[in-house]
């Protein structure tokens, strides 16, 4: 009777070792499929963050790369816009060079001498603010005044000027391209009032990254013009014109994404003359 009640125990101890081997392995199993659906669960989350990665990596390198593009891009556009003031500045000392070649010839020494001194300033002005990308506009209005002024001595005050700038405009603070305004002043004086008349040159502001600089002139004829001795005659001259300018509007434009340029048209007040509307970009 005791033999039969361990044989029993022994075969019930069996099964249930037997029992818990089938649920430990049950349990092996379980796992196994647990981290094989894990594995390929994980799988398109890996594709997706590497495809991110992919994406950002890429658009990071090209972002780099068109901004190296864009840098040697405006690298050429300054240096043309430089070569192109390289042009303007010869272009002018010219004509201010003709201009002093007509004083002397039929002015006494004394009053070309004066005209000389105004010359040399106006020509150290343009040598200093070629190298510059900016300038205060009360440098550039004290420029043409003198240009003007010189002018006027040319053509013995046969014309008038006024520069005026808009009340709330500090031109200390304000900053624009250097010789933006003269060549049209001078187109001005050379083909509009060097028979007579006025020139009204006026600064306002068109908008917050803009500065309108309408210029005016007035034909009135009513003085004689003196025969001129011009050295054009007898020095090759280039001509730039209002090409030129144009050209150098579309390069500031460029660099700065600006909308600046210029406009000439006939007066529609009735007046003899013409209105020139230049929009300046500018900086505070």
């Amino acid at each position: 009777m005791a033999k039969a009640v361990l044989l029993g125990i022994f075969l019930n101890g069996n099964k249930f070792y037997s029992t818990l081997a089938a649920f430990k392995i049950l349990q092996i199993q379980s796992n196994s499929e647990i981290k094989t659906l894990i594995l390929f669960a994980l799988i398109p989350v890996m594709l997706a963050f590497t495809f991110v990665i992919f994406v950002f990596y890429r658009s990071k390198r090209e972002a780099i790369i068109k901004e190296k593009e864009t840098e040697l891009l405006l690298q050429k556009t300054e240096v043309t816009l430089k070569a192109l003031k390289a042009q303007i500045n010869p272009h002018f000392i010219f004509n201010c060079l003709n201009s002093i070649h007509h004083y002397m010839y039929s002015h006494p020494v004394n009053e070309a001498g004066q005209y000389l001194l105004k010359f040399s300033q106006q020509i150290r002005y343009v040598l200093e603010s070629s190298e510059r990308k900016t300038v205060p506009l009360s440098d550039e209005l004290e420029a043409n005044r003198i240009y003007l002024e010189l002018e006027q001595l040319r053509l013995n005050h046969t014309f008038d000027f006024s520069i005026t700038v808009e009340n709330g405009l500090d031109p200390d603070t304000i900053y624009i391209p250097p010789m933006l305004i003269q060549p049209f002043l001078e187109n001005a004086v050379w083909h509009g009032v060097s028979g007579g008349g006025k020139i009204d040159m006026v600064i306002t502001q068109a908008d917050d990254n803009h500065l309108l600089c309408e210029i005016k002139d007035e034909k009135t004829n009513s003085k004689p013009v003196e025969k001129e001795i011009n050295l054009s005659h007898q020095v090759k001259k280039t001509s730039l014109g209002m090409q030129l300018m144009q050209e150098r509007f579309d390069l500031l434009n460029q660099i700065n994404n600006n909308k600046s340029g210029y406009r000439l048209e006939e007066r529609k007040d009735g007046i003899p003359g013409k209105v020139l509307q230049i929009r300046i970009p500018f900086e505070d």
